[in-house]
């Protein structure tokens, strides 16, 4: 009886290892509990079957405070709002209504659909919240937002904030009060091979000095949030990962330096043993002891309300 015990205590060990091996996401999901918060289930925005999205709802809603909008990141190719569940009931708990948005994924839509889609999602919310009955104090008529992305979603949401076009070709009726951007690619180099062509048809403009610190040509193009920065974007808070091996610390410090040039607020934190896939992994409840990830947000979006 002894030795069957402990052959299922090593297979439920060995499993949960395998699991945060492989599908984290998976586990972090699985321990998020919706007790208190209402979730509510693809929510439609388009047309597209990839044009839906989740609403996580506080049990108790300040009306004071924004809407906060977390993309997830995949490298444009890959993820799925159903994922990131930890992640609407993490911000959630914090007491903000949170919205996650599925958006059109490479092969089947190139730049600019995926930042389109995650505008209309936007665009979407204050019907949804009309339609739900659920009261936000709006800014100058506005429902305000807090954009939040990891990656490639970091990427989205700092090209809303540095490109209003893409929200006001929405229609959105909505005021970006932050965006936080999480290991995101701001100097977006179009050789890499995580981004060719995902981005082919981007209007190039003249090209800068080659960057031997990552051996890449670094395009002016129009994909690139620190060619289309300007003074009047929304306070902007940048997290990266000393560690990361995905996205190179550099598209931190060049685009902290561009939003410095331009006087745009601004923090920029980095954390020296987090690599790329443990910076959103820290937003899970079952992951909160891994770095201060969550906590930087939480006091970040605290000092807002």
């Amino acid at each position: 009886m002894i030795d069957y015990v402990m052959y299922l205590l090593i297979s439920v060990i060995v499993l949960l290892i395998l699991v945060l091996l492989f599908n984290p996401l998976l586990l972090m999901n699985a321990v998020a509990s919706l007790k208190g918060i209402k979730r509510h289930k693809d929510l439609t925005y388009a047309n597209d079957q990839r044009h839906d999205l989740d609403l996580y709802m506080p049990k108790q809603i300040d009306q004071n405070k924004p809407v906060v909008v977390f993309v997830y990141g995949g490298a444009w190719d890959s993820g799925h709002k159903d994922h990131y569940k930890f992640a609407g009931v993490e911000f959630a708990k914090l007491g903000y209504v949170t919205a996650v948005p599925n958006y059109r994924l490479y092969p089947d839509a190139k730049f600019p659909h995926f930042i389109e889609d995650v505008a209309q999602a936007c665009a979407s919310l204050p019907d949804h919240l009309s339609n739900l009955d659920i009261q936000v104090t709006r800014i100058n008529g506005n429902l305000p937002l807090v954009l939040i992305g990891h990656s490639a979603g970091a990427h989205t949401v700092s090209m809303l904030n540095a490109a209003p076009k893409y929200l006001q070709s929405a229609k959105a009726n909505v005021t970006l009060k932050a965006c936080i951007g999480m290991a995101g690619p701001y100097d977006l180099p179009l050789d890499d091979p995580l981004v060719i062509g995902k981005f082919d048809g981007v209007t190039l403009h003249d090209i800068c000095e080659q960057h031997p610190d990552e051996g890449h040509k670094h395009n002016r193009h129009d994909a690139n949030p620190i060619n289309l920065a300007t003074v009047e974007m929304a306070q902007t808070l940048l997290m990266h990962g000393r560690a990361d091996e995905t996205v190179g610390l550099y598209h931190l410090e060049r685009f902290a330096q561009r939003l410095e040039e331009l006087g745009v607020e601004h923090k920029a934190i980095i954390y020296d043993k987090v690599p790329h896939p443990h910076m959103v992994d820290g937003i899970s409840g079952m992951f909160h002891f891994m770095n201060p990830v969550f906590q930087d947000i939480r006091a970040y979006l605290q000092k807002l309300d």
